[in-house]
């Protein structure tokens, strides 16, 4: 496990989470530029009316079982949450990118990058395409940092050709072009 965390580019510290800060798994910036009127956050930011008063406080409860690493606790909590904010008819963006963070902090790469492509149909279904581009390519990253480089391919070609529609908006192209940028970000094998 100390091994996985000394690889990690720039997480959020557990603390930094249970205080309401988004983990994030590959961003490289430390405070969220605000471009128009979409902030840029680490990670997936949440959905329209996603974080009502019952979904905002499973998540607390998840982020503070996730910061005493009693992980299986944390996704239970995250995975109830996510559950009624379907219900209540909104994407669980920011539940869903909870939930992935816990199982990669217990080192759980598969489950996590599992989670994020969940939510990546999750957004296509709803046409969320913002949150779609961040979860596939944070789930090409932890595809490659699991070793799965050819998955991690093909979800990064999916990324680049979700970056050409006019629907994007500008400050997620612009983050995810400077990720895409970065060589080895993502453990790509032809």
């Amino acid at each position: 496990m100390k091994t996985l965390i000394k690889q990690l580019p720039s997480i959020v510290a557990v603390l930094g989470m249970v205080a309401g800060v988004a983990p994030r798994l590959s961003a490289r910036q430390s405070v969220p530029p605000i471009v128009g009127t979409y902030t840029i956050r680490s990670g997936v930011p949440a959905s329209d009316s996603e974080l009502t008063p019952e979904v905002r406080a499973l998540v607390t409860r998840g982020d503070a079982f996730t910061g005493a690493r009693r992980y299986a606790a944390a996704e239970r909590e995250y995975r109830r949450a996510a559950e009624i904010a379907r219900q209540q008819g909104h994407l669980p963006s920011h539940t869903l990118w909870h939930l992935a963070c816990a199982f990669y902090y217990e080192g759980a790469l598969q489950q996590a990058a599992t989670v994020l492509e969940q939510l990546t149909t999750e957004a296509e279904q709803s046409g969320d395409i913002a949150v779609e581009a961040l979860a596939l390519y944070n789930s090409a990253w932890l595809n490659g940092r699991s070793g799965s480089g050819r998955l991690a391919g093909t979800k990064l070609d999916r990324v680049r050709n979700l970056l050409r529609s006019p629907y994007m908006p500008s400050a997620v192209r612009n983050q995810l072009d400077v990720m895409l940028a970065q060589p080895g970000d993502v453990a790509v094998k032809p």
